[in-house]
């Protein structure tokens, strides 16, 4: 099966340090992150973090359970979700895998910012409704998420 892989870039006009505090404090997720409303940490810090992540999908409650998989400051984030809830309940995910990458790069005193996910459908059906549907919604939360890191960015 394919990966279904969604991905929006944009410069952010603030010094690689100050973004990196931003993107990787749990606390300040809400202030940036158009997904999630707040992000708690569960256990660890850095590689293994294991964070659990509020926000809502449409007009449900959302959960991820993440794990922190890759961690190089100042310039890698990468979580994989463990498990996935709406309104509490467990869903019937689409995705066998789904991973969610934050790169950033130095530009002189800006930052070049690529948010990334890349999910592996469970079927061909399952492959069909997220390239339809899915990565329309990821594409606009993206760009919605670059925008608020520019004012979330001291």
């Amino acid at each position: 099966m394919q990966t279904i892989e969604v991905s929006r870039s944009g410069r952010i006009p603030a010094p690689i340090d100050h973004v990196w505090a931003v993107v990787s404090d749990a606390s300040r997720v809400p202030d940036w992150f158009s997904f999630a409303d707040r992000t708690e940490v569960r256990s660890g810090s850095g590689p293994g973090e294991l964070r659990t992540q509020h926000g809502r999908w449409g007009r449900r409650r959302s959960e991820i359970d993440q794990e922190i998989v890759e961690y190089e400051p100042p310039r890698l984030l990468v979580w994989k979700h463990t498990a996935e809830r709406l309104d509490g309940k467990p869903t019937s995910s689409y995705a066998t895998s789904s991973v969610f990458r934050i790169e950033l790069a130095a530009v002189g005193e800006e930052t070049d910012v690529r948010l990334c996910t890349v999910q592996l459908p469970r079927h061909a059906f399952a492959a069909l409704l997220m390239r339809a549907m899915s990565r329309r919604e990821f594409g606009r939360r993206m760009e919605e998420s670059l925008a608020r890191l520019t004012g979330a960015v001291d």
